[in-house]
């Protein structure tokens, strides 16, 4: 009985041994099938050269600190934008939009004649030097074809803009620009300062219309 016994658990081993190496050899068999396959396909493969080999390769060092002046804070950012000068508009091929440098008695000197100019011509004698006064007619004459052309009760401009001025030591340039309806004209003022900044010419740089029209450029005086 003991020897029946003994018989058959060893067949029963042989068995499983046999059974095991077989699967071994399959799995081996199927590694090595997949193995060639990477290996043609590698080959036949066209690959490019790395990008930065010696960054993708090297070992980041996570223990770098960063200075506190490497830091840019908000108050930074708030500084640097008051250090940079500010932006203006300009009217392209006339004059920058840029008053903030301007006196505010010129400034408020320029307003008043706009405001008049904007009503018609007949008051703006009190703005010119009186040896200049002559040139005060001529800008009328200039005028005069705008001002013809206007219904009772209406003005002669709606809007105005002043530009940046030009500063000598004697005489100042101003570029000043007229809006009514559809036109505008530019013109280019000159002033100095006696008792007061008074004008002493007004040169007509040209009119034209609003919506693309080309400017009629109108000769100096």
């Amino acid at each position: 009985m003991k020897k029946t016994f003994l018989f058959v658990s060893l067949a029963i081993l042989l068995c499983l041994i046999s059974c095991s190496n077989t699967q071994t050899i399959v799995l081996t068999s199927q590694e090595d099938t997949l193995r060639n396959e990477l290996q043609i396909k590698s080959g036949k493969t066209i690959w490019s050269n790395e990008i930065e080999p010696d960054r993708l390769s090297s070992t980041l060092n996570k223990n770098i600190s960063t200075s506190s002046r490497d830091i840019i804070t908000p108050q930074m950012i708030s500084t640097i934008k008051e250090l940079q000068p500010a932006v203006y508009p300009e009217i392209k091929g006339f004059a920058s939009l840029d008053c903030s440098a301007m006196n505010k008695a010129l400034l408020s000197t320029l307003n008043d004649f706009c405001e008049q100019l904007c009503k018609g011509t007949d008051n703006l004698a009190p703005f010119f030097l009186d040896q200049y006064f002559f040139n005060y007619v001529f800008f009328k004459n200039d005028i005069e074809p705008i001002v013809e052309q206007l219904k009772k009760d209406e003005i002669l401009f709606e809007r105005y803009i002043i530009c940046k001025a030009f500063e000598n030591a004697d005489i100042i340039q101003v570029p000043l620009r007229f809006y009514n309806n559809k036109d505008y004209i530019d013109l280019s003022v000159y002033l100095t300062y006696h008792n007061g900044y008074k004008i002493t010419q007004i040169e007509v740089i040209r009119w034209g219309k609003t919506y693309g029209e080309s400017d009629k450029e109108k000769s100096k005086q």
